[in-house]
């Protein structure tokens, strides 16, 4: 065989409780809940221009290049909006648009401007773990960008489940299994060399026999991924969307161990602190200090 199988849809599910969640999905397998987060007030109010318009004078760091490299830049969120605009407008016309402009990834936005909150709410937190839910809003990391923005394959670095919020456009997952992980070549922890949508099998053979999953998530779209699900993300147009990383006993527990896998240090402070929060019972606010870094820095 010279060619990977066709691609698997996820489950969608248009009433998923948070019950039936934690018994059918959690840790198991990715599911769309479509509209779960229609009801908050951002998804039919915000955009690039609106969040200019809040904070046009708020500093905020974005990504250049491409997502992998880490390469940063520090913009005005009044400007970014900005050029975010005339590029998409360019885009729409059909003409060379040029390079695109930054990325606003892992961007903790709530905690720079707590009034978007409000936006938000009312918030599902019997989704989560109790460590995480009375103060949901701190754990929150944005991602503000333009159409044709792609991240590569990787996987989230502290292994943890990911409940993901897509406020405005649209989104494109490409995943593979964390089972599978062996297969997909990966490098410095967390990013897979092999490109899922179009996987060179002469240079990665092994990806032959991956079973590649994907889903399209959509404005007031909530998206669950269990632990290691390595995921290449799409944009097709100008996205709004956040993510909450969080951890229940199991994952706490894996995620201390991982730093026998080639876990980077830092990650192992990280998840420590979460399991002396989640599995022995620490308050939030002794251990939070320590994790707001992780919630502060572009991955």
């Amino acid at each position: 065989m010279t060619t990977t199988a066709p691609p698997v849809p996820v489950d969608v599910r248009t009433e998923l409780s948070p019950e039936e969640f934690r018994s059918t999905y959690m840790g198991r397998r990715p599911v769309v809940m479509r509209g779960a987060a229609v009801h908050m007030p951002a998804v039919s109010t915000w955009s690039a221009a609106h969040l200019g318009t809040v904070a046009p004078e708020q500093r905020v760091r974005v990504k250049v290049g491409t997502v992998s490299t880490g390469r940063t830049a520090v913009v005005r969120l009044g400007d970014y909006a900005r050029q975010l605009a005339e590029w998409e407008a360019s885009v729409a016309q059909g003409g060379d648009a040029g390079d695109p402009p930054g990325y606003l990834h892992d961007v903790p936005l709530l905690s720079m401007l707590p009034e978007l909150r409000r936006d938000l709410e009312p918030f599902p937190v019997d989704y989560f773990p109790a460590f995480f839910r009375d103060q949901w809003w701190k754990f929150t990391q944005f991602f503000v960008g333009p159409a044709r923005a792609v991240t590569p394959l990787h996987f989230d670095t502290l292994l943890t489940h990911n409940l993901f919020f897509q406020v405005q456009g649209s989104k494109r997952f490409v995943m593979v299994a964390d089972a599978e992980r062996g297969k997909c070549y990966t490098y410095n922890w967390r990013w897979a060399a092999v490109d899922p949508e179009d996987p060179d099998l002469d240079r990665y053979p092994h990806f032959r026999d991956a079973t590649v999953l994907t889903c399209d998530v959509e404005a007031g779209d909530v998206f669950y991924m269990p632990p290691g699900t390595l995921h290449k993300v799409i944009s097709p147009g100008a996205s709004i969307s956040f993510n909450i990383d969080w951890h229940d006993r199991a994952s706490a527990l894996r995620g201390v161990a991982a730093v026998r896998e080639g876990m980077p240090l830092r990650n192992l402070r990280y998840n420590s602190l979460f399991a002396l929060g989640v599995v022995a019972g620490l308050p939030r606010g002794l251990l939070m200090p320590g994790l707001r870094s992780y919630y502060s820095y572009i991955s």
